[in-house]
Parts: C-alpha cells; structure tokens; sequence
C-alpha cells in the first residue's frame, strides 16, 4: 500500500508505542472519529510505529466503517477484543466496537503487541466505560467544532472533568478544535487565552474537504495543513508523556474562564 504523503516533521514524542489517549466529542458532531482516524494517522505516518485506533464507544460507532479499509483475518485479530479488526490506508490497526467492557484490558492487550492506542470514545465521557483509562493516566484530546453550543458543552465536559478527578486532569487534555466549514464562524482568541494557561495544549485542525465527503477516508487525501495540526497535537502528547509540563499546567490551580 502506498503510504507517500506530504509531512513536514514527525511528532515529539520519545516512546510513541506507550501512547494511551482518549479521544472525546465535547458534543455530537464534533469530529472524534476522524480525529482519532487523524492522530493515528500522523503517529504511524511520523513516527513508523504501531498504531490501534479503537471505537471505545458505548453504543458502537463508526470508526471502523469510516476509516478501515483492508479487514484483517479473524484468526490474527486479538480474540480477548470480541471485535472485528480492519487496516486504514495509513497501515493504522482499526479496532471495531467490541464486546469487552473494560477498557483498560483493551488497552493493555494492545499495548501487549506494543501498539499505541488511540481510543475514539464519542460522547461517552461520563461512561463507566471510560473512567478506568482516565483513572489509569490516559491523556484526553477533547474534540470540538468551533460553534457556540458545543464550545459551550465542550465547558460543561472540562468542568465536569475537573470535578470527578480533580484540577490536575487538565494537565493531561488537550483541546482541539476541528473546523468542519471553510469559513470561521466564531472568534476562538477568547476561548484560546482563557484555555491555553489550563489545558496541556488547545490545537485547531483546518477545514479538510476530504474530511468532509461521505465514505471510507484515504490518508492520501489529507491536506498537509490536517496532518500538521494533528502533529501538534501529538507533540503535546508526548509532553504529558515526558511531564515536561510548565508550572501553569502543573499546577493548575486557575478558575475555568
């Protein structure tokens, strides 16, 4: 498979294949699955690791349809998993909405085959589900259109995020905001000076018309500008990986604005 496109750097992160990320829609919509789809993308483009992008999901979403585009033969699927397993374009592993219920057995049996692991988990944040990879350390990448009732609901989900497991969790989220019409609709510069000394980094990722077509996404297609800003993103995970934090981030002792 031909997997020549456009980077301009391969992200900072010194151990890659020990990622553990979650990737959260602030509100439905809000481009999740393809930024799960993104992030693997870049890790395994950049980086030439092993990469599992996972439908965490509670109730089964798309991610495997949308991105997965050679199946892999049940009898080299991880059985534990109870899902069916797929490779994108980019060679990224594509883990189907399975049947365990526990994710961090999903994700250690990935990290077993020393994969990094991208869980796309919806709108599931509250989900039981979820809470033991939040509990064990996963880094959140907190995904948002930039319109003004998701950004709103993408502030209810970082309050409540802070209330369940204490200020110090958004030391470990990333923000990212995915632009999903060409034009700017709202004026993030607020939402990005009262965010920036919080959150471990806040990234927004261009309108990509490839993104925006029905069907299974080809990496080929991406805008190099895509690819970057998933980049940057990546390299704040690998700051929260390092705990190369400044003082604001570790302390995180300011009010949400």
């Amino acid at each position: 498979m031909n997997n020549v496109v456009a980077l301009r750097r391969s992200p900072k992160i010194e151990q890659p294949e020990h990622l553990s990320a979650i990737v959260v829609a602030g509100s439905g919509g809000a481009a999740a699955t393809t930024t799960c789809f993104g992030l693997a993308t870049a890790l395994r483009l950049g980086a030439d690791v092993q990469v599992a992008a996972i439908d965490g999901t509670t109730d089964g979403g798309n991610l495997l349809a949308r991105v997965g585009v050679e199946p892999i033969d049940s009898a080299r699927a991880v059985r534990q998993l109870g899902s069916r397993m797929a490779v994108s374009s980019a060679g990224a592993v594509v883990v189907g909405h399975g049947e365990s219920s526990d994710s961090v057995l999903v994700d250690s049996l990935l990290a077993d085959r020393h994969l990094a692991r991208i869980h796309d988990v919806g709108t599931a944040l509250r989900s039981r589900r979820v809470a033991p990879l939040i509990e064990a350390g996963a880094a959140i990448v907190v995904a948002v259109p930039p319109r003004a009732e998701p950004l709103a609901r993408m502030r209810s989900a970082l309050d409540w995020l802070v209330g369940t497991y204490g200020r110090g969790v958004l030391s470990r989220t990333v923000v990212s905001i995915s632009h999903q019409i060409p034009h700017r609709l709202v004026n993030l510069t607020p939402i990005r000076e009262a965010l920036t000394p919080l959150v471990a980094g806040f990234v927004e990722v261009p309108f990509d018309a490839s993104l925006a077509r029905p069907g299974t996404v080809d990496h080929r297609h991406l805008s190099v500008e895509s690819i970057d800003a998933w980049t940057d993103v990546l390299d704040t995970l690998g700051r929260i990986e390092a705990g190369h934090h400044d003082t604001d981030h570790r302390s995180g002792t300011e009010e949400l604005a």
